[in-house]
């Protein structure tokens, strides 16, 4: 009987011919592997879409060095944002299994406000929004580029909550001819740091130019509408005392945005703007301008264009016969602003003038001057209270008028016939400058510059607080 075992194993060594797939199955995997390159490409597309989506929508930030001494190369090297401020998130992880990686752009933590910060002038484009310029540092010990400089500028955006610093123009503190004193902003781009010199910054203090003013002298900048004014003149006072013996004054102008200054029509030498050495008094409302000249005329003219100023035309008709003011600039203080007659707006064309005699010591008498025309008519409103030499007059648009002098802070909310002393803990030797951003909230520059703050108020001049720098 034969082995069956010779079967099987002719069967397994025999060769194997494997049967054919269905009919169709090649194309069916080639159709299916086409799908997989194009779903894919459509992932790493969309994947690609969403990065660029995540980049667009990273903002952008504005990017200063610390100007403790002033300059694009300051010391420490330290950048900030420049926009307004925002305080600085700390991000803790959740306790959990996995980690998530965070998405988010990283903090970027403003640069402290410098050292020894000595305020002399203040400017806010928003309730929240402002600059402070003055001496800051150690002299002898600022810069880059030269250490004797130490003009600094400060900036905030949360009401005074916090400071920090930014770039200032390199140039000392007044010194006859030369140096600045005074900060003005018209946005968060474009501003101007004067008195004596002029320079300008489009780029939110980033980098700043200095205006040829053709040897004339910054005493006063306001911007407005959608001009920006300056008084420039010919003085030769030396020191601090830049605004000195000023025997010829003209008002200019130039968009915010524009460094190319012109004289404006009608506000020259014809209406009494040189002579005797003496000051002039700029403000401005959001439709109208107002400038009293040495002689006491008080010219008015448009914020909105580069059209004339005249005398008298502060309703815009043109035709009224206009008094005179009832004072005179007078000469100028330190800060080149006058020392006689103190000019604010309440709105256009409400304005309050305070005419001061001379001193008796430390008191003053101070006569209250109000119109309702523009500066057309004026009536007498009443007396501020005698203590203290009046520096500085600002009103708010619903017609309190706060007074600063060298004793304090006065309050009237009346039109200047009663008045009352502000509340809080103000410095000794009183105040260089008020100022109203509206009906509730003011600050307040400190005629003593070792104060290292300037004083807000929140409730319409009746209390005021500190804010220190830094």
């Amino acid at each position: 009987m034969a082995d069956p075992r010779d079967d099987l194993d002719a069967w397994m060594n025999a060769q194997v011919k494997p049967l054919p797939p269905p009919p169709g199955t090649f194309e069916l995997i080639r159709k299916r592997a086409r799908r997989r390159k194009v779903t894919r490409a459509a992932a790493a597309a969309a994947g690609a879409a969403a990065v660029i989506a995540v980049i667009a929508t990273v903002p952008r930030l504005v990017i200063t060095q610390l100007n403790v001494g002033p300059g694009p190369a300051a010391s420490g090297n330290a950048a900030g944002n420049t926009s307004p401020a925002s305080p600085t998130r700390h991000h803790h992880a959740s306790p959990s299994p996995t980690a998530v990686p965070s998405t988010s752009a990283p903090a970027i933590t403003p640069p402290a406000a410098p050292p020894n910060f000595q305020a002399t002038s203040v400017t806010f484009v928003s309730l929240g929004t402002g600059f402070v310029l003055g001496q800051a540092g150690t002299p002898g010990h600022c810069g880059p580029p030269d250490p004797g400089i130490c003009t600094s500028l400060a900036g905030t955006g949360d009401h005074g909550g916090t400071w920090h610093g930014v770039s200032a123009p390199v140039t000392g503190a007044p010194a006859g001819p030369a140096g600045v004193s005074q900060v003005r902003f018209y946005n968060t781009s474009d501003g101007w740091a004067f008195g004596p010199q002029l320079w300008a910054t489009h780029d939110s203090g980033r980098s700043w130019t200095q205006i040829d003013t053709h040897g004339l002298r910054v005493t006063a900048l306001e911007a407005a509408g959608q001009r920006v004014f300056a008084v420039w003149a010919q003085c030769s006072g030396t020191g601090a005392d830049f605004a000195a013996d000023c025997a010829s004054s003209a008002l200019y102008s130039a968009s915010p945005g524009s460094d190319q200054w012109a004289a404006v029509p009608g506000a020259g030498t014809g209406h009494s703007l040189s002579g005797t050495a003496n000051s002039a008094a700029l403000v401005l409302t959001g439709s109208r301008g107002y400038l009293l000249a040495p002689d006491g005329t008080l010219l008015s003219g448009p914020v909105t264009n580069a059209g004339a100023w005249a005398p008298g035309t502060g309703t815009g008709t043109g035709t009224a016969s206009p008094s005179p003011a009832p004072c005179q600039p007078g000469a100028a203080q330190a800060s080149g602003q006058p020392s006689g007659a103190l000019l604010a707006a309440t709105t256009s064309p409400g304005l309050v003038l305070v005419c001061t005699s001379p001193a008796t010591g430390a008191t003053q008498a101070k006569e209250v001057y109000t119109s309702a025309d523009g500066g057309t008519t004026w009536q007498k409103a009443g007396a501020a209270p005698a203590a203290g030499i009046a520096t500085s007059v600002a009103a708010s648009p619903a017609g309190t008028i706060v007074l600063a002098t060298t004793a304090g802070l006065e309050l009237s909310t009346d039109g200047g016939a009663i008045w009352a002393a502000a509340h809080g803990a103000l410095p000794s030797g009183g105040f260089g400058y008020v100022g109203m951003t509206d009906d509730r909230q003011g600050v307040a520059v400190p005629a003593d510059v070792a104060q290292h703050a300037v004083w807000f108020t929140f409730d319409g001049g009746h209390s005021w607080q500190a804010s220190p720098i830094p």
